[in-house]
C-alpha cells in the first residue's frame, strides 16, 4: 500500500475541468489472489466512486479516495481481497458526476474446482473462469454440470458433468435460450436466435456442450440453453455424426454407476467467428472432444475387476463433416492418454488420488473393448 500511495503525488492533478465523464480500469479481470491497482477517474465536477456487488459475496473491494472535486485521469487505489470460493465473483464499479454515470463491470477469478469430483480436468489457465450449475432431481441435490469458460473467444473450453439415468430424469425439451446468471452479460455469448455472420460465410448451429436430453429436468434443462454452454457447431456435425455420439453416450451411462463426461471445444489455429443476437464476435472451434469415464462397482463387466471398476474412453472430431455412422464414430476414439497428449490437458485429475496412480494409468492408457460391443 505504502508504495502505491507514494506514487499518487505524481499523477496528473484534479485541476482541470473536463466535460465528459470517465472512468478507467486498466484491469478488469482479476486473480484470485488479494491485489492492488490504480483505477483513472476524470469528472467536471464533484464525483463519487462506489462498488456494487453481484451475488453473496460482498465488501471485498476498497477504494481511495472514494469522492473527490472536478478533476482529470485521478489515480484511485483499486484494492481487492482473496477469493476463496470455488467460483468467481463480480462487481461494478460506479462512477456518479451530476446526473451522468459510468460504470465498469470486475471479475474475479476462484480458486477453481472443488477436489474429488471426477469428471474435472485440471484448472490451470488463469485466464479462464470456473463454474459450476446446480440442479435438483428427485431425491438428488447438487452438481449438474461445470464450465470452463473463455471469455475472450464466449466459448467454454470443456463442460464435465456426471451422468446416469437419474440425472437424466424425464421431462422434454425446454428451448429455454438465455443467459447464464453466474458469468457478466457482456462477458458471454447472447443466443436467443441463431449464430450471425459467420466470417466464412457457412451457417452454423448453436451447438450444445451438455446435451438438453441429458438434463430433461425442467430446471435442468433450462440451463443447458444458457449461452455458455453452446458454440457455432456446423449442422452436418451437430445433427448428425456428433448427435449418435450423444446419443451413444447416453445409452453408454444406463450401464454404469456413474458416466464421468468432459464435452470440449477446442480453439487452437481458430480464426473464424460468427455473432451473436447483439454483434458479439464468437470464435468457431476447428474441433471438438469427449471423454468418458465410467464407475461400476465391483467391476462387472468389461476388464474393470483390475482397475477398480473404472474404464475410460475418448474421442475427438475435427470441425467438418463426417459420415453419421457407428464405424464412423469409433474411428475417432483413442485413449484418454492419447487426447491429453494431444491438447495438453490433464482429464479427470482426481482420479489418482481415488484409485491410486497405477490404476488410473491404466484406466488412461488403454480402451477396453467392451466400448466397441
Amino acid at each position: 500500500m505504502a508504495l502505491l500511495l507514494a506514487v499518487l503525488p505524481f499523477m496528473p492533478s484534479c485541476t482541470q475541468v473536463i466535460n465528459e465523464l470517465k472512468l478507467e480500469v486498466p484491469n478488469s479481470r482479476l486473480g484470485k489472489d488479494a491485489g492492488r491497482q490504480f483505477v483513472y477517474v476524470s469528472a467536471s465536477a464533484d464525483w463519487e466512486l462506489s462498488v456494487v456487488y453481484e451475488g453473496e459475496a460482498k465488501g471485498w473491494i476498497s477504494l481511495s479516495p472514494s469522492s473527490g472535486t472536478s478533476c482529470e485521469n485521478l489515480g484511485i487505489v483499486f484494492e481487492w481481497e482473496a477469493n476463496n470460493a470455488q467460483e468467481l465473483r463480480t462487481a461494478q464499479l460506479v462512477l456518479i458526476c451530476d446526473d451522468a454515470t459510468e460504470a465498469v463491470i470486475v471479475n474475479q477469478a476462484g480458486t477453481g474446482p472443488v477436489p474429488g469430483w471426477l469428471e474435472l480436468p485440471a484448472i490451470d489457465d488463469e485466464n479462464l473462469y470456473f463454474i459450476t450449475h446446480d440442479m435438483k432431481v428427485g431425491t438428488y441435490s447438487g452438481r449438474s454440470y461445470s464450465i470452463y469458460y473463455d471469455a475472450d473467444n464466449l466459448v467454454s473450453r470443456w463442460v464435465a458433468y456426471p451422468l446416469n439415468k437419474g440425472l437424466i430424469s424425464s421431462g422434454s425439451r425446454t428451448d429455454a435460450w438465455g443467459l447464464d446468471p453466474k458469468i457478466p452479460a457482456d462477458m458471454q455469448p447472447a443466443l436467443f436466435s441463431g449464430f450471425r455472420n459467420a466470417s466464412d460465410g457457412r451457417r452454423y448451429d448453436r451447438g450444445h456442450q451438455l446435451p438438453s436430453a441429458d438434463r430433461l429436468q425442467k430446471e435442468a434443462n433450462e440451463a443447458t440453453f444458457y449461452g455458455t454452454n453452446m458454440t457455432p457447431q456446423l449442422s452436418e456435425l451437430n445433427q448428425r455424426c456428433w448427435a449418435s455420439l450423444e446419443s451413444a453416450v447416453r445409452s453408454w451411462s444406463y450401464s454404469f454407476d456413474t458416466l464421468y463426461v468432459v464435452t470440449g471445444a477446442d480453439v487452437r489455429g481458430a480464426r473464424d467467428y460468427c455473432t451473436d443476437n447483439y454483434g458479439k464476435k464468437v470464435t468457431i472451434p476447428t474441433g471438438y472432444y469427449k471423454v468418458l469415464l465410467g464407475y461400476k462397482k465391483g467391476g462387472q463387466f468389461a476388464g474393470m475387476a483390475s482397475t477398480g471398476g473404472y474404464t475410460g474412453i475418448a474421442f475427438y472430431f475435427d470441425h467438418k463433416s463426417y459420415t453419421d455412422s457407428r464405424e464412423t464414430i469409433m474411428g475417432q476414439a483413442m485413449s484418454i492418454d492419447e487426447l491429453e497428449d494431444d491438447l495438453e490437458i490433464d482429464f479427470f485429475v482426481n482420479l489418482p488420488d481415488k484409485i491410486g496412480a497405477v490404476f488410473a494409468a491404466k484406466v488412461e492408457s488403454t480402451v477396453d473393448s467392451w466400448w466397441y460391443n
